[in-house]
């Protein structure tokens, strides 16, 4: 009993710690509050923070207060107001194909497929958002503009052109792209707010039945180009043939002539040589006659002596009244 009395003795002497009711509801209070405003916390940060990819622009807009930023920001994780949004551009260049009908100066349909290329400067995002409001709506804008700028060049150009000056189409339809999306004060155009880089003519299909008239005629300029060339090969063979001739007759009157003159002039020695010859008789038989005092039978007589002489075997058949000796007129 004594053992007894000593315990309950030692616990009415003990301390009391026990936390009341009212203190223990405020702390639990508090905790929830402190949880719920990290969470609203957290919540509000997440909603104040957006992300951007290397390859956009974005432009801030506060959904509260109806507000577009002043500029675009790059790509990265960007802080703004509770739940604003970012309107996403392309911060590269963006590639359109293009693919139509349009028409040649002569009224003749032409199919085209272009490629172009343009891009966003970030100096006119905030312009052409609240002129577009979005990418989409901007794009479906440059395309439009795209196609009027090819419709345009092709009504400057006859049909034959899309054939063999497809490099100065092509270099027509950027120029007209660039000043539709650009502007032109002088052309009366507005800019889009975007800049052209690049333009590609892909394709182009003429009408069938141009393509077969197109074919028949470089056909028949062919035939008549190969007439024509036919004609100056034969005109040049009957030139040679004629100058050949020419001169082959030529030749041949020099040879005629050179013959005629080398005879001529071989008979005129000739002529000169017997005349000489008879002239230097003739003076010998003068001077015979002269130096023997001879009349003209006996100089017949003397020549016929010395005929007989120089003309061995010489036989002379004559009849009567005619005389074979003269030497009795020697």
């Amino acid at each position: 009993s004594h053992e007894l009395l000593n315990c309950e003795h030692r616990k009415t002497m003990a301390p009391n710690f026990s936390i009341p009711a009212g203190a223990r509801l405020n702390a639990k209070f508090f905790s929830i509050l402190f949880l719920v405003i990290i969470v609203i916390s957290a919540t509000l940060i997440g909603f104040s923070l957006k992300k951007l990819k290397s390859t956009e622009y974005g432009l801030e807009y506060d959904i509260w207060r109806k507000q577009l930023a002043d500029a675009a920001d790059n790509g990265g994780l960007h802080l703004g107001p509770v739940g604003f949004e970012f309107v996403k551009l392309p911060s590269t260049f963006i590639s359109e194909d293009l693919k139509g009908e349009c028409v040649s100066q002569e009224g003749l349909p032409v199919q085209f497929n272009i490629v172009f290329q343009y891009q966003i400067p970030p100096n006119t995002i905030r312009e052409a958002v609240l002129k577009y409001r979005d990418y989409e709506k901007w794009r479906r804008v440059v395309i439009a503009a795209a196609r009027r700028s090819v419709q345009h060049s092709c009504s400057d150009f006859i049909i034959s052109s899309f054939q063999n000056k497809r490099s100065l189409i092509q270099q027509t339809m950027f120029d007209n792209l660039k000043s539709t999306l650009e502007g032109s004060g002088m052309n009366g155009n507005q800019s889009i707010y975007v800049l052209a880089i690049s333009l590609q003519l892909v394709a182009v299909e003429i009408p069938i039945a141009y393509k077969a008239a197109v074919a028949e005629k470089q056909s028949a300029e062919e035939d008549i180009e190969l007439a024509v060339n036919q004609r100056k090969q034969e005109t040049t063979k009957a030139q040679t043939e004629f100058l050949a001739a020419k001169e082959g007759a030529r030749k041949m009157i020099d040879t005629a002539n050179n013959e005629a003159n080398i005879t001529l002039t071989q008979a005129t020695l000739k002529a000169e040589e017997i005349q000489l010859s008879l002239e230097t008789e003739t003076e010998v038989i003068v001077g015979i006659k002269e130096m023997l005092n001879l009349s003209s039978e006996g100089v017949l007589s003397y020549l016929s002596s010395q005929v007989y002489e120089n003309a061995a075997g010489i036989r002379v058949s004559s009849a009567e009244p005619a005389r074979n000796s003269w030497k009795e007129e020697l």
